[in-house]
């Protein structure tokens, strides 16, 4: 056995973890990092896994290449900008106005308020006009084409979320003549033995990295399961910065 009743571990699940008991894969079941208690380990797997098999395993991110991060503020977001620098990238996010600090103060090095700033002109400035070389995109709609127009030549955009909408005309002219990688992604409906051995990589690269404390959940607030209608209040209005977490028992 690889574990051991009373062991705390943290995993993705196949569909949520709205429930006092679930059951997962024992191969899919990570240890809880000593840096983190059992409750903020909520705020690992699935935001981190997702990053990071965006920008590096599906994005290709090294040391020395350029990120941008949509939704910069949001798990997801908190986790790239994390990921980007611990893999020596350098990353630019987009997010609120009233946000950016928050982010600036995660290690962003180009910061671009959606609300007042165009996120191709800013980081087609500071890649001196070469643009970006991995993208992670939650939002779809009209950010794909602003997507295209600001990646690199050969660069990857890799799409995990539709927040913006799922449809939208695509400039293919535009992403023929760069050479480009437009790819569509998504953890929950891949097949159990490809999610195991997704996770065991994340052990022997990511993890270790919580540890030293150059990871780092991000959570913003915290609700009972029979406050939980308030909880998605928050991530309605997009007032949340990182993770918003349930306590289900």
């Amino acid at each position: 056995r690889m574990w051991k009743p009373g062991d705390e571990v943290m995993s993705i699940t196949g569909g949520g973890a709205y429930a006092e008991r679930i059951a997962v894969h024992e191969r899919q079941l990570m240890r809880v990092p000593a840096s983190v208690g059992l409750d903020d380990a909520a705020a690992i797997p699935e935001v981190y896994l997702t990053a990071w098999d965006a920008l590096v395993v599906q994005g290709g991110l090294t040391s020395g290449r350029w990120a941008l991060v949509h939704a910069g503020a949001s798990g997801v977001g908190t986790a790239a900008i994390q990921i980007a620098k611990a893999v020596g990238a350098n990353v630019a996010v987009t997010c609120s106005g009233g946000k950016v600090a928050a982010v600036r103060a995660l290690g962003a090095d180009l910061v671009v308020d959606y609300g007042a700033q165009d996120f191709v002109e800013e980081t087609k400035r500071v890649t001196g006009g070469r643009g970006v070389d991995v993208i992670l995109d939650v939002i779809g709609g009209d950010y794909v084409n602003r997507n295209i127009a600001a990646v690199a030549l050969k660069g990857r955009v890799v799409q995990v979320g539709v927040m913006g909408g799922a449809t939208t005309p695509v400039n293919i002219g535009a992403m023929l003549a760069k050479r480009m990688q437009l790819i569509g992604t998504v953890l929950r409906a891949r097949p159990l033995e490809e999610k195991i051995s997704l996770t065991q990589r994340f052990i022997a690269e990511m993890l270790p990295l919580f540890d030293t404390g150059v990871l780092r959940p991000v959570i913003d607030c915290r609700y009972p399961m029979d406050r939980i209608a308030e909880a998605h209040a928050v991530m309605e209005r997009n007032a949340n910065v990182g993770k918003i977490l349930i306590d289900v028992g």
